[in-house]
């Protein structure tokens, strides 16, 4: 597991950390979720996409918004599998400002954030 960049992100007084990791097994994205909630531990939403082999030699794709009214990361993993991208992980951890966003509005957010972090926005 390797950070591969990572940047901060402000909309509506809620922060964004945005991390963007290469991994190459469950147990590595395991390994960078853990240390980034330890890192926020007073985050309240860290979500994760990620694609990598599993112990068959198969790619495999691993997405969870985090209790979010969204379905962003879930659209980033298909993304990825159409764009074959392997071996990369995104974690977006969310402090809450105090505003709400709306359920589409938060889902464009996330999803833009993922996409810069991977590289194609």
């Amino acid at each position: 597991m390797v950070l591969l960049n990572n940047f901060i992100y402000e909309e509506k007084r809620s922060k964004f950390l945005i991390y963007l990791y290469e991994v190459s097994s469950t147990e590595d994205l395991k390994t960078a979720l853990n240390h980034i909630k330890e890192e926020n531990k007073k985050a309240k939403h860290v979500l994760r996409v990620g694609r990598f082999q599993n112990n068959f030699e198969v790619y495999i794709t691993e997405a969870s918004e985090d209790k979010e009214p969204i379905s962003s990361m879930k659209k980033i993993a298909q993304l990825m599998e159409k764009k074959d991208i392997r071996d990369k992980a995104v974690i977006i951890v969310r402090y809450f400002g105090g505003v709400m966003f709306g359920a589409s509005y938060l889902d464009k957010v996330y999803t833009d954030l993922a996409l810069k972090a991977l590289g194609l926005r």
